[in-house]
């Protein structure tokens, strides 16, 4: 079944909707130097659901900002293009699938909230690490959407396989059995996705190399980041998941994610991956109410 399954998922990602007309000139827009904060306003303002949720974001503990966002105005000045860009696309993109919501079958919430858990380790291995985090947030808000989408094509496979996966505690090497099954995986099936709705080339990689990360080109750090991201969010699930008592080594997961890493020029060992659960586990519980704005 796996080829016949792989053509029907290609062709049946050409029946998802594009994103909104207000998300891809708000990408164009943030990709021309030449283009100024009234021109950004002018695409978003008309759009009241999506100012408001900018608001929002934009004064909610995710931010820390010592004053009051006013205005889609002020937003685009104290937050800067590239920052609403991100929050644009991030939410639209997940806007996309919000009638899954209705089907009790797929728990929407539960993806969404491993999907926001994975941004904010995202963040946190970016802030320790001084790069730029708003773009690495996105790519682990992302690196799923994949699933998402196979869910849509094959809903009864998708679950049945899920339900396989789940009582076996190794949720993140899943993506192994997609490929007997799906004849795809979920990290190739969410780039094509990615691709189709124009995303930046740097997220096209994070989310379509997340797992296999060493066959990225090594000019970006984003897959490596993510794929770290990935398992971090995965260990803090099983940690949360686990009957009170029962032991639980998350260093037992770190080893091959260190070794790889190293091959980016990351020199991390267990003590820093550990730093990283750590910090993320507190922005997790910092961040408890941002992820109803984001959703």
């Amino acid at each position: 079944m796996s080829s016949q399954a792989a053509s029907t998922l290609i062709a049946r990602l050409q029946s998802i909707p594009t994103l909104p007309t207000v998300a891809l000139r708000v990408m164009e827009i943030t990709a021309n130097p030449k283009s100024s904060a009234n021109d950004l306003m002018d695409i978003i303002s008309p759009d009241v659901s999506l100012t408001t949720k900018i608001l929002k974001i934009a004064n909610s503990p995710f931010y820390g900002l010592t004053r009051e966002i006013s205005s889609l105005q002020h937003a685009v000045t104290v937050l800067g293009f590239k920052e609403i860009r991100n929050l644009v696309i991030s939410t639209v993109a997940f806007d996309s699938f919000k009638n899954l919501g209705k089907n009790n079958k797929f728990d929407i919430n539960k993806f969404w909230r491993h999907s926001f858990y994975c941004a904010l380790a995202a963040k946190t291995i970016a802030v320790d690490m001084k790069i730029e985090s708003s773009e690495l947030f996105v790519a682990g808000l992302v690196h799923d959407i994949g699933k998402l989408a196979m869910y849509i094509t094959f809903p009864g496979e998708f679950m049945m396989q899920a339900e396989i996966m789940n009582p076996l505690k190794i949720k993140y090497t899943a993506f192994e059995a997609e490929k007997d099954v799906f004849g795809m995986t979920h990290d190739e099936v969410g780039m094509k996705l990615l691709k189709k709705w124009m995303f930046p080339e740097s997220l096209l990689t994070a989310v379509g190399y997340h797992h296999h990360p060493q066959e990225a080109d090594k000019k970006s750090n984003f897959p490596m980041i993510v794929h770290v991201a990935d398992i971090l969010t995965h260990v803090y699930e099983m940690q949360d998941e686990a009957e009170e008592g029962e032991p639980f080594e998350a260093d037992l997961f770190y080893g091959d994610a260190i070794k790889l890493s190293k091959t980016f020029g990351m020199e991390w060992d267990v003590s820093d991956l550990s730093r990283f659960q750590q910090t993320m586990a507190e922005n997790i519980e910092k961040e408890a109410d941002t992820i109803k704005l984001f959703f």
